[in-house]
């Protein structure tokens, strides 16, 4: 792994290890990564490359264990945060862990169901991440993003970001928004209630998730909805498919939950899709349903990997 910062002092390395970037903790090298610590240099890079991956924590993001072309853009050190009242502003590389606790110490609700998610605000807004009934753009006021299509800087209020269940403006146009930071306003309230809420979201996540210890990607698959508007639980359909334990490779799923899949022993990124296409597949030929995947990924994969993946987009 070499250093190659740019004369714009741009901390770049070539053939970077992505192993301690994704949660998977799944081997894969990007030929170049690049840590940013300010809006301008996440900007120059958008503006520098067709195609860049931008990282947080890594949490939904299955790289190619072939590797990964494209720069990794990872915004760790766009790590800052301002309070002002009960308005919060935060850049896009805070994790959203720290966001919980610092506005617990100014004793504001709204986070703490963010409390134990691996993840960072700019992957939290868009892919509007949510937990105990509450996401993240509950008490979103506007974001501050890069449009790379008109190559500018712009704010896009809470109505513009056309937030849903798991999804949003940025999430719907792949390659045109890049988040820089987000504001948020919140509510003043006593410090013991958010610490006693926080403290019941981090047991009940202990009892239903996988801690990282084993590590993976959070949920592969979001609950579908019904007709009348009611959902259903994506990992109780695996497990009706009698699908807890199943593995391929070295990847499988959850003894505990359907809707997780663990890197037992240095899974490769084809392990990890056929145990998620075999969960797909199976709930399909159940019940009928198609379930929507919540991982995206980046690098260079297989024919068969491509192809079973374009299955289950479709």
């Amino acid at each position: 792994m070499n250093c190659t910062c740019s004369k714009s002092n741009i901390e770049s390395y070539e053939n970077f290890e992505l192993k301690n970037f994704n949660t998977l903790k799944m081997h894969s090298l990007a030929d170049v990564a690049c840590f940013i610590k300010s809006e301008a240099e996440l900007c120059s890079l958008v503006q520098k490359y067709q195609k860049i991956h931008i990282l947080g924590c890594g949490s939904n993001v299955l790289f190619s264990s072939a590797g990964v072309r494209e720069p990794v853009v990872i915004t760790k050190k766009m790590s800052e945060i301002s309070f002002r009242k009960n308005i919060v502003e935060v850049q896009a590389g805070v994790q959203v862990q720290k966001l919980s606790q610092e506005a617990c110490l100014n004793s504001l609700c709204g986070f703490e169901f963010l409390i134990g998610i691996p993840a960072t605000l700019g992957g939290a807004v868009a892919m509007n991440a949510g937990a105990h009934k509450q996401t993240i753009s509950d008490f979103l006021l506007s974001a501050r993003v890069f449009d790379v299509k008109e190559n500018k800087i712009i704010n896009l209020t809470k109505e513009q970001l056309d937030f849903s269940y798991r999804n949003s403006l940025i999430k719907k146009n792949p390659g045109r928004y890049v988040v820089l930071s987000a504001k948020f306003e919140l509510e003043k309230i006593g410090r013991s209630i958010i610490e006693d809420r926080m403290r019941e979201n981090t047991e009940f996540r202990k009892k239903v998730q996988p801690s990282l210890a084993l590590p993976n990607l959070g949920s592969v698959f979001k609950n579908p909805s019904l007709p009348d508007g009611s959902t259903l639980s994506a990992g109780m359909l695996v497990d009706k498919c009698g699908l807890l334990g199943y593995k391929s490779g070295s990847a499988g799923v959850w003894e505990r939950h359907g809707n997780f899949v663990i890197n037992y022993n240095n899974c490769t990124s084809s392990d990890y899709t056929n145990v998620v296409y075999k969960m797909y597949d199976s709930v399909r030929e159940k019940f009928n349903i198609k379930l929507e995947c919540e991982i995206v990924r980046a690098g260079e994969f297989s024919e068969s990997e491509e192809e079973v993946w374009k299955i289950m987009q479709n």
